[in-house]
C-alpha cells in the first residue's frame, strides 16, 4: 500500500509518540513495582491477603505521585522530554517553542491524560486532523510534540 506523504509522515510521528509513551509507561510501572516491593519489605502487611500495612499504604500514597511527578512532569519542564521521548527524538514544547511550564506539564500529564483515557485514548487520533498535530492531552495543556532535531511543528 502506497500512502500519501502527509499520511506517512503522520503515521511515523504517531508511531514514535506511541512507542515513547509505551516506554515511559514501562518505566513508571517499574518504578511503581520498586516502590511496592520496598514498602512491603520495610513495612510488611499486618493482615493476611492485604498488600500493605496502614503505614505502608500511606507511604505508597505519598511516594507514588512523587515518582510520577519526578519522572513525567519535572523532565518536561527542564528539557521537554521524558526518557521515552528522548530516545525517539521527540520533545514537548509550549506554543512559543519553549519547554512547558510546571503547570502545563502537570496539566498535560494528569488531567490531559485522564481525559484522554476517558475516551479510550482516541484523543491520540486528533493528530490526523489537528493542524499542529496535537493529541487531546496536548490541547488541554496547550503543548505541542515536535521532533527534537529541528524543533519545528510537523506540517
Amino acid at each position: 500500500m502506497n500512502l500519501p506523504l502527509p499520511v506517512r509522515q503522520t503515521m511515523r510521528y504517531l508511531s514514535h509518540r506511541l512507542l515513547a509513551g509505551l516506554f515511559d509507561l514501562a518505566v513508571m510501572a517499574g518504578l511503581q513495582f520498586g516502590i511496592v516491593a520496598s514498602i512491603t519489605a520495610l513495612l510488611p502487611p499486618t493482615h493476611p491477603g492485604h498488600h500493605f500495612s496502614t503505614p505502608g499504604l500511606m507511604l505508597f500514597g505519598v511516594l507514588s505521585p512523587l515518582a510520577w511527578f519526578v519522572y513525567a512532569v519535572v523532565p518536561l519542564t527542564r528539557s521537554g522530554s521524558t526518557l521515552g521521548k528522548e530516545m525517539l527524538g521527540l520533545r514537548v514544547v509550549d506554543q512559543s517553542g519553549r519547554s512547558p511550564s510546571l503547570l502545563q506539564a502537570a496539566l498535560r500529564e494528569s488531567a490531559g491524560r485522564w481525559l484522554n483515557a476517558m475516551v479510550l485514548n482516541l484523543g491520540l487520533l486528533f493528530v490526523f486532523w489537528d493542524r499542529d498535530r496535537q493529541a487531546l492531552h496536548d490541547m488541554v495543556a496547550e503543548t505541542l510534540v515536535v521532533w527534537r532535531k529541528n524543533q519545528g511543528v510537523l506540517h
